[in-house]
Order: C-alpha cells, then structure tokens, then sequence
C-alpha cells in the first residue's frame, strides 16, 4: 500500500513539530516547508524532540526515508514545491505564523499570515491533483475580545487588538473564499491556549500562553521579590488545550475517509477549568512567589506588567467555545476533563525543570 504524504508548515515550532512527529509514527511521508534550515538539521532536531516529548520512538531510518525538509524563501513557500513534489500529497497542514502582536510589524505579518498562507494554498490547489484537504492552524482568538459563546463560524465583528489577531481572521476570510469556487476544501481549525504534554509534561520553551506567566515569576524569583502585583482579573476562566489532545484530534479529521464538507470550521478548545487567579497563584507557588491581584507597585512589576500588556487582556477575558463541530468530525461522545490542578504542577515543573 502506498504511503500517504503529508506537506506541512511549521515543523520546527511547537505544535507543528508534534505533527510532524505522530505523522511520521505513523509510517506517513512528511514534506516539511521551513523557512530558515537549508540542511534540515533545525527540524529534524525539533520534530526528534517532539517525538521523546510524546513517548514515541522514531528511528533514524524513518527521518532520513519520510521526512523531506524543503527549503522556503522568507517572502514564499511555493518555490520549493515543485509538480513532482506535489504529485503525492494527500493533505496539507498549514502551521506555520508570524506571531507578533506588536504593531510596527503589521505589514510583515499580514504579509505572512495572509499573503503566503493563499499563495501556499492557490498553487496546492492548482498543482497537487490528490490532496483532498487543505488544514489551517489558525487560532480561537480570531472571535475578538469581546468574550461570552463562540461558535465554529466565520467571525465578522469583535475587537481585535494585534496584528496575530486580524491577519488569522483575514487568512480564514480568504481561505474560505478561495476554496468556495475552488476543488480543494478547507479546514480551518482554531486551538485555545495550546499547553504542553498532559503524560510527560513536554513543550517547547519559548514563553508563549500559559508560560508567559512562569517566565515572569523566574524573573521575580530571579531579583529576590517574594510577592509579585499581577494585574490580572482572577476570576476569568482561561481554556487550555493540551498538545497531545490537540494532536490527536487533529490527527483523527485527516484519517477520515467519509466525504466531507467543502469548508469546516472547527474550535480545537480544552475547556474552562481552573480560574487564572488559581492557575496564576499556583504557578507563583512552585516559583516560590506569591501572587496578589493588584496594580503593579515596584519598578520590577511595573516593567513586567509593561511586558505582558499586550497580552493580558487573553487572560482578562472569558470565552466559552462551542466545539460541537469538532466532535461531530471526530466522532466524540463525550468532553474531556479541562486541565486540573496536578496537570498544571506537571507542566510546570517540567518547564521549571528542563534545561
């Protein structure tokens, strides 16, 4: 039996690399599309990584036989992608972003987020005759910040405050325009807060979501501080999405053999659990700092509430996300538990702990 071949974005950041490693677990073919590793040695280490944070073992045979690195140009990914490369691509997962929230660099994430991301998918559309789906990771936040129900459609009205923000609800508006008179369909799928490994704790260390609070009580930790004036509204319920379930089911809507709709939209969401005040505090503790919600007061607060404030409001504001879609797909019954107090202390420490 022919091997299926998967062409994915992303591979050396967090969830693209945990991706690349279920699929090539496996026995699938991989055609990472990186942009900065012309030997491929940076992915490969990432997706390697990814594969001992889920417990699974990769053999070198089946990098150097299933996962291929294309180098991407920084302003394009389709020079790379060739007639023949993709002849046998089955699915398209599109992960890879410009993450900044600052807005001196609008421009550059527009262009990235939106303009590469259709390039990527006109010329998949017009070039790759057996893909039969075009997946695109975008995020739950393209609702805006207005909080309250959200459901699996497109998002017109709600605030948004950065440019992550508006250049993920452009791309979904221009995928799902292009695919309307397009023959390859469209799913757009929006993660929640994305946290690390529920079994094993595993993450990439880079400080984003949850883990900009744990960075913030090292440099607390760091200067001697025992308490730490967090600007925070502790009664906000965030929802955290572990890797693993995130991977999973994902995994399950590429496996699917029925026939599907030409656009899906789909919330990847974990559901409310402990309060930011709870998981803030509790994260404080195993820094050995306590937390007190209140306006910054020394100079150390008052920079670290500067850093994060951009991003606070995503901890300030409550969403409950509809996912019914979701579970339809992927045959779901039932929800899971949210992340409890022993799943935090584990991804935590694991954070704390690796070097």
């Amino acid at each position: 039996m022919n091997m299926e071949t998967i062409l994915l974005t992303g591979a050396t950041g967090f969830v693209g690399s945990a991706l690349a490693a279920n699929f090539l677990a496996e026995s699938t073919n991989v055609i990472a599309l990186v942009r900065n590793d012309a030997d491929g040695e940076r992915t490969r280490t990432a997706v390697l990584a990814a594969a001992n944070g889920f417990g699974i073992c990769l053999p070198a045979i089946a990098l150097r036989r299933n996962l291929h690195v294309l180098q991407a140009d920084d302003d394009g990914y389709v020079a790379p992608l060739t007639v023949a490369r993709l002849a046998e691509v089955a699915h398209v997962w599109h992960v890879a972003a410009e993450m900044s929230m600052a807005t001196k660099n609008l421009a550059r994430t527009f262009a990235t987020n939106v303009g590469m991301t259709t390039d990527l998918y006109r010329h998949v559309s017009a070039y790759a005759p057996r893909c039969r789906r075009f997946h695109y990771m975008s995020t739950a936040y393209v609702v805006g910040m207005d909080g309250g129900d959200v459901d699996e459609t497109l998002h017109f009205g709600g605030h948004c405050i950065n440019p992550y923000q508006v250049s993920k609800r452009c791309a979904e508006h221009s995928l799902a325009l292009l695919s309307s008179g397009s023959r390859l369909p469209v799913t757009l799928f929006r993660p929640t807060i994305v946290v690390g490994h529920l079994a094993t704790g595993w993450t990439v260390r880079n400080g984003f979501g949850m883990y900009m609070f744990v960075e913030a009580m090292k440099v607390i930790t760091a200067s001697k501080q025992a308490s730490f004036n967090l600007p925070l509204v502790a009664t906000s319920r965030p929802d955290f999405i572990p890797v693993d379930r995130l991977v999973h089911q994902a995994m399950l809507l590429t496996n699917r053999r029925e026939k599907t709709p030409g656009l899906e939209i789909f919330n990847c969401s974990g559901g409310r659990g402990l309060s930011i005040g709870d998981a803030v505090a509790q994260i404080g503790r195993l820094c050995g700092v306590e937390v007190r919600y209140s306006a910054p007061e020394t100079e150390l607060e008052q920079t670290m509430a500067a850093g994060m404030e951009g991003r606070l409001p995503f901890a300030n504001t409550d969403w409950q996300f509809v996912r019914s879609n979701l579970d339809r797909a992927i045959g779901r019954s039932r929800a899971d538990r949210p992340v409890d107090e022993k799943d935090l202390d584990r991804l935590v420490e694991w954070y704390l702990e690796t070097p």
